[in-house]
């Protein structure tokens, strides 16, 4: 047993004991109410089909700029006459597709244009719109794409395999330029072990990800480190697929196709959901629940979470979401803890003999033990301050006196929560945002920052002196990405030789180890995630600690 679950054992038993020393006089004061139970019907980071947007607290998490609608401005193109118009035209009604470039006739722009690149010459754009047009074929012109494509690309001019080549595809230009600028510093201090890197722009866009894979081709890569969108991801590792190269994602989510030579170097928010349900198992824990953002992240993260939880045994007896655009999220937290008068007589009666008043004194059902909020630590502080304005008893010291919480709550001892968040709450603003609701919080988190081993203090110190601040876990995780690609592809190339370099570091990728890096030891899995233990710290006093 950890000092954690040794210090919830005492506090436990300490509280069973009074229990039942007050059971005559409890029976004699107000009644504890009804039995508890809440749940919700549905929620976020974990509905429908995930996708990376814009968020802060992960630095390389982001969606790409917003699709255009079928009516977007663009040239009029007749799709039987596209040989007749000029590159410009092409190019126009092209990029009036946007990133929703598998609409016909997206494909067959996307071909002429590449026909024409090559004629005059240019085959590393020629490549990139190839790329372009595979992704964007429909049911109706794959077959035809298809051939036209791979007798094009037959003509094309392929550079030789350097086995010390990797491409390193970031948004260093447009709307995401600062994240693949930090990302860019992290991956430039790691140890390269001989692998020389190549930057490629994807300027944050699906088309320019499938670009950057075409130069990588062209340009003899081995393979290929990044993208770090998802529709770049899934835009980049279409394109690697075809055109063989082993592709290491930087974009956290879930997803990965070892045998086709996709893997992902980073861990993702539903990785952090899983990793909460263990901490909540191994830290016995019987009961969970989860309190979500309506986000893509927030989806992802509760899904998993709940889903490991129960797969190891756990009641989860709590759901719920709120609005993390609105600004108010007070009717969303009231929701979840059963603070709805309509919905809850035992409320009703107390505000109706109490007033307005009532809500001070009123003392809800709390069916968990443990309570998962997955979001950033400005957003985290707000929601949690709320949980003990309506008398909800959170883990703030290892000894709760069971006399105070029974005289407070009415005669009956209230469940404490133990509040959890991720890596999102890595932020050293937290302990002051969160006041007294946050103390005792614990956060999970890959990056331990200055509180973690030699490499990760290591990389706190060269990345200040680089940039003047301190690193991010998406940071961190470029790094170890970064150092275990390298490390991998060295080995590769030590074992495989000269006859197949990419189909050895895909082999090699498959098996891949980092004894340790700044967010600790790691590896590529059978599934070709990567997996990795993360480190737990807790919110004490006005600083964060490691966890003991």
């Amino acid at each position: 047993m950890n000092a954690r679950a040794a210090a919830r054992a005492r506090t436990t038993g300490t509280v069973a004991a009074v229990t039942r020393a007050l059971a005559v006089w409890v029976a004699a004061c107000a009644a504890c109410g009804p039995g508890r139970g809440a749940g919700y019907p549905g929620g976020p980071r974990g509905l429908g089909d995930p996708s990376w947007i814009e968020h802060d607290a992960r630095g390389a998490t982001h969606d790409t700029a917003p699709p255009r609608g079928p009516d977007a401005a663009g040239p009029a193109i007749d799709p039987t006459r596209i040989d007749d118009y000029d590159e410009a035209t092409l190019r126009a009604a092209l990029d009036a597709l946007g990133a929703l470039g598998d609409r016909a006739p997206a494909g067959k722009l996307a071909l002429r244009l590449a026909r024409l690149a090559h004629h005059r010459g240019d085959d590393r754009d020629a490549r990139g719109l190839i790329a372009r047009a595979r992704s964007a074929a429909t049911a109706a012109d794959a077959a035809e794409l298809s051939a036209a494509l791979a007798a094009l690309d037959g003509e094309l001019v392929t550079a030789a395999v350097d086995p010390k080549l990797v491409a390193v595809l970031l948004p260093l230009s447009g709307p995401y330029a600062a994240i693949g600028g930090e990302l860019r510093v992290a991956i430039e201090l790691a140890p390269a072990a001989g692998t020389r890197w190549r930057y490629l722009d994807t300027k944050g866009t699906p088309e320019g990800a499938a670009a950057a894979v075409a130069a990588a081709a062209g340009q003899g890569a081995i393979g290929i480190l990044g993208p770090v969108g998802q529709r770049e991801a899934i835009a980049a590792a279409r394109a690697a697929v075809l055109y063989g190269l082993p592709i290491a994602l930087l974009a956290p989510s879930d997803g990965a196709n070892p045998g086709a030579g996709v893997f992902r170097a980073v861990a993702s928010a539903a990785d952090e959901g899983r990793a909460v349900a263990r901490l909540a198992a191994e830290d016995s824990f019987p009961t969970v629940g989860v309190l979500a953002p309506r986000d893509d992240l927030g989806r992802e993260a509760a899904e998993a979470f709940v889903e490991e939880a129960r797969r190891l045994g756990l009641q989860v007896t709590g759901q719920g979401t709120y609005d993390p655009t609105g600004g108010d999220v007070e009717p969303d937290v009231k929701a979840f803890l059963g603070l709805v008068p309509a919905n809850n007589p035992r409320l009703a009666a107390h505000l109706a003999r109490r007033g307005k008043a009532g809500w001070a004194t009123f003392s809800p059902d709390i069916p968990y033990s443990l309570l998962y909020l997955p979001d950033r630590y400005d957003r985290a502080a707000i929601v949690a301050a709320f949980l003990p304005y309506y008398n909800v008893e959170l883990r703030g010291t290892d000894y709760l006196d069971p006399a105070r919480l029974a005289r407070k709550h009415g005669g009956h001892i209230p469940q404490v929560v133990q509040l959890v968040g991720g890596a999102g709450w890595h932020h050293p603003t937290l302990p002051v945002r969160g006041g007294a609701a946050v103390q005792g919080a614990l956060i999970v988190d890959d990056f331990a920052g200055e509180l973690g081993g030699d490499l990760a203090v290591q990389l706190s110190a060269a990345f200040q002196q680089r940039t003047r601040r301190a690193p991010s876990t998406a940071a961190a995780q470029a790094y170890d990405a970064a150092t275990l690609v390298a490390a991998t592809r060295e080995a590769a190339a030590l074992t495989t030789g000269t006859g197949d370099p990419r189909g050895g570091f895909r082999a090699a990728l498959a098996h891949a180890k980092l004894p340790d890096g700044a967010c600790g030891p790691a590896a590529i899995g059978p599934d070709g995630e990567l997996a990795r233990v993360p480190t737990v710290l807790e919110v004490q006093g006005d600083e964060l600690i490691v966890a003991p």
